[in-house]
């Protein structure tokens, strides 16, 4: 079994920065960042205004994303 941190979960769709806000807290997301790597976790929070959301990446806690960074976030 391959997981979920490593490879993007099958029917997640890719969420940009700019929709961000439309993300639901405790919504399931997997994220990847180039010399970071990928994770999955769930939404904490979600900044209305600002291309801003906190993830509880699981097992590594808490971590803020910022939008104008080379980030992907796919969504269930």
């Amino acid at each position: 079994m391959t997981s979920t941190i490593l490879t993007r979960p099958a029917g997640y769709r890719h969420v940009p920065a700019a929709q961000w806000s439309e993300l639901a807290s405790g919504e399931e997301v997997w994220i990847y960042e180039a010399g970071w790597g990928s994770g999955a976790g769930r939404v904490d929070e979600v900044s209305a205004h600002h291309e801003l959301l906190w993830v509880i990446l699981e097992p590594a806690g808490r971590r803020l994303l910022c939008g104008t960074d080379s980030i992907e976030v796919w969504a269930a």
